[in-house]
């Protein structure tokens, strides 16, 4: 009689959109194929009209899924679009520039209960040098709207962290469900915080998990006109604000003004017609 085996289910999806990370995104894709969760595992690359030959990278790697978009939609919707695609309990947010080891997935995946105090888990990361990498947050609040950016005070202890962002960053697909997705007023920027502020109002916890470890390497540039970036981020703060601390209009209003003062024109138009990253500038 000839045998068969059955096709591993896919535990965790890995979402990684990427906008000209094409050198970042080969070393990530290769860390991932050495995972010891590697049969489990689906791979969703959503490609925000990349320029540089991330095209012929993503052609490397035959057994992932790749979404080219047309425009630069922006990472929120971008993520959106490539969840659809995603076919795991568990969502890893994956940051192109992270390099993780192969046992980093799996010490994700096992730090995360459904309906257990830790609704996400993310990696412990260092930079190249082995220096550890300044990428977790508190929340933003009205006064504090841009957090320093901090790096694990023990790397070799567990944690529990507000705000890490989603350079490596596992949640339960069932969590974002619960959200109705990721808010698409947000534009480049801002979603992860919705993330973080959203597990926060659940009483639940993010973890940052010691045995998942991975390498933050330098970004390659994204080529976004500096102006609509720094407007897609206070686009995006006034959604935040008014959403969760009921102060949006103020910060709205404060954002013209200060970028009127320091002579950010640029900055003022796209906020003045409430611009955020969406591919229409493209």
């Amino acid at each position: 009689m000839e045998s068969t085996s059955a096709t591993p289910a896919v535990r965790v999806s890995v979402l990684c959109v990427s906008r000209n990370q094409d050198e970042n995104l080969r070393r990530c894709l290769l860390a991932l194929t050495n995972s010891s969760m590697a049969a489990e595992m689906q791979i969703v690359v959503v490609d925000l009209a990349s320029r540089d030959q991330t095209g012929a990278v993503v052609a490397e790697f035959p057994d992932l899924t790749a979404l080219r978009l047309p425009k630069n939609f922006g990472w929120t919707k971008a993520a959106n679009i490539g969840l659809r695609s995603t076919q795991g309990e568990s969502i890893l947010f994956l940051d192109p520039r992270v390099e993780l080891a192969p046992g980093a997935v799996a010490a994700l995946v096992e730090s995360v209960e459904e309906n257990g105090p830790v609704a996400a888990a993310v990696a412990t990361l260092t930079l190249a040098d082995g220096s550890p990498a300044p990428y977790l947050r508190t929340l933003p609040t009205a006064q504090s709207p841009r957090p320093a950016f901090r790096a694990p005070e023990n790397s070799a202890a567990p944690e529990t962290v507000e705000y890490p962002g989603v350079s490596a960053l596992l949640i339960r697909k069932s969590f974002l469900k619960g959200m109705n997705f990721l808010d698409e007023r947000y534009g480049e920027q801002w979603a992860d915080a919705e993330i973080a502020a959203q597990v926060k109002r659940a009483q639940r916890r993010i973890l940052r998990v010691p045995g998942a470890s991975g390498v933050l390497h330098p970004e390659q540039p994204k080529q976004i006109d500096a102006d609509l970036l720094e407007a897609d981020w206070h686009t995006g703060a006034a959604v935040y604000l008014k959403k969760h601390q009921g102060t949006g209009i103020g910060h709205s209003v404060g954002s013209v003004f200060g970028s009127l003062f320091t002579g950010k024109l640029g900055t003022v138009r796209h906020l003045l017609s409430g611009t955020k990253i969406d591919g229409t500038q493209e």
